[in-house]
């Protein structure tokens, strides 16, 4: 199922989506006692991150489970690194335990190697079984201006392997290497919610909404879960219908009923 929403602000666009991540939480944690994220790095999903932050008192953070749909490969703390951005605009400042939060590995020797600690560290936690994929409640992603998602870019061969779980990349248009959730992961999550702001970004969105363009963002449909657009107007100019959602003016205790 494919839903897509356009908001006038980011602002709004956030207060839509703390919806629903209480609503996904809730019921993550009702069937699983857990609520495990991938998160996306950049510039888009900050505004989020900071309205998120404020929910301090939400019994949901114990049981939850924060990783990266992708990272660069730099240190921790670089300025480029998309786990240092979420801890600095979110993990800094909610109440989770330490051992919730798993970063990529990058201390390491190369991408092929943090892209295998990357798997560990997925098996590990969701103890799939052979054969199975771990399976995301929530996974927040973006879109770049080629199509690109996490770090699953055109150029890229193998993406839709079926039994992949992290992919090491290399591509000579990058400043750094990466390493990237797969396709596979990124289909077998119960929510996908693409956060997509700015004028740069109209054109792929019409290609893709529009014209089923084939490229790694194109590929996102979750086997069994839900994909979800979340659009500014600037973002969504070159749709052929968009339709403005009207602005809420509800308080955030009206609509955030943290878990009860």
């Amino acid at each position: 199922m494919r839903e897509i929403r356009i908001f006038e602000d980011s602002y709004s666009l956030a207060r839509d989506l703390l919806k629903r991540w209480s609503e996904i939480a809730r019921k993550a944690i009702g069937d699983h006692d857990q609520f495990n994220v991938a998160l996306s790095g950049g510039c888009t999903p900050i505004e989020f991150y900071h309205q998120l932050s404020t929910l301090k008192d939400c019994p949901w953070w114990p049981k939850t489970h924060l990783f990266c749909s992708d990272e660069r490969l730099v240190p921790l703390d670089h300025q480029e690194s998309n786990f240092g951005t979420i801890k600095k605009n979110l993990i800094d400042h909610i109440p989770i335990p330490r051992g919730n939060v798993h970063p990529i590995r990058t201390d390491v020797e190369n991408v092929t190697i943090a892209a295998e600690y990357f798997k560990d560290e997925l098996v590990g936690h969701f103890a799939y079984q052979r054969k199975s994929l771990p399976s995301f409640d929530l996974i927040l992603l973006g879109i770049g201006e080629d199509g690109h998602t996490a770090s699953l870019f055109p150029q890229m061969q193998h993406t839709a392997n079926a039994n992949t779980v992290t992919l090491p990349v290399s591509l000579p248009q990058l400043k750094h290497d990466r390493i990237s959730l797969s396709l596979s992961v990124l289909n077998n999550a119960s929510y996908v919610i693409f956060l997509i702001q700015g004028n740069q970004k109209a054109g792929i969105v019409h290609q893709i909404l529009e014209k089923n363009l084939i490229c790694p963002a194109g590929q996102v449909n979750p086997t069994s879960g839900e994909l979800i657009f979340l659009l500014d107007k600037q973002a969504a100019r070159q749709l052929s219908h968009p339709m403005l959602l009207p602005e809420r003016n509800d308080r955030i205790p009206d609509i955030f009923h943290c878990l009860e």
